[in-house]
């Protein structure tokens, strides 16, 4: 009896799944914690590329440590979560985030490995612009613009086409269509129509300076 009690005892310990090691991701003060090796190596892969991301379109580099934990489970309609004044980031992993991935999206047609990437841009982008300047109790569609803007920025020019497909190229997209209720009701279409308003800014890169400088707002005070 106290043989086979030791037996399953020692199968249960072998299926159990092995905690990952944290990763440090290489030109960064990021820790990865959760990941299998491979899921570490996109982690760190789109740190990298966040970071060149950044630099190139006028964000603010991280220059705080950032603690990211891959996950299984985060609440309805959320792939990725940055904690405010915490500097940490919930991320599904990519098999969770695949599963939970809506066929009709405009993400669809992205390979898996790049929708992950592009989901922690967004987050990091968020941890990116903490700092930047709001003279309202929160500057939520600025923050939602850039973190969009930079998703998309950070994938391919090939899958950048994908955001416009549908789209009519002739009509101008207002700041007024960059409101809390399309973000809330259709962040799909906040998505898109933020990615189409920064490419047909004269210069894109020069408009995301002036809202990291607080020069413009997308935001607008709001009355109870």
């Amino acid at each position: 009896m106290h043989a086979l009690k030791a037996a399953t005892a020692v199968l249960m310990l072998l299926s159990w799944p092995a905690q990952a090691e944290p990763v440090s991701c290489d030109g960064s003060d990021v820790t990865v914690y959760g990941a299998r090796p491979q899921d570490a190596q996109l982690v760190c892969a789109a740190v990298a590329r966040a970071k060149q991301t950044f630099e190139s379109c006028n964000v603010p580099p991280i220059t705080r440590p950032l603690r990211i934990d891959i996950v299984e489970t985060l609440k309805a309609n959320c792939f990725g979560q940055y904690h405010c004044g915490e500097d940490w980031i919930e991320l599904l992993s990519p098999s969770a985030m695949q599963a939970k991935h809506l066929p009709g999206s405009i993400y669809a047609d992205l390979p898996d490995d790049a929708f992950f990437q592009s989901i922690l841009v967004h987050e990091l982008t968020h941890a990116a612009i903490k700092d930047v300047p709001c003279p309202f109790d929160n500057c939520l569609i600025a923050n939602e613009y850039l973190a969009y803007v930079m998703q998309i920025r950070s994938l391919s020019p090939e899958a950048q086409l994908q955001f416009l497909q549908g789209a009519d190229l002739d009509r101008k997209i207002s700041r007024d269509e960059l409101n809390q209720m399309i973000y809330f009701m259709a962040p799909d279409i906040f998505a898109r129509k933020s990615w189409l308003h920064f490419t047909q800014r004269e210069d894109p890169c020069g408009f995301v300076g002036q809202i990291v400088e607080g020069t413009v707002l997308l935001d607008y005070e709001r009355f109870e």
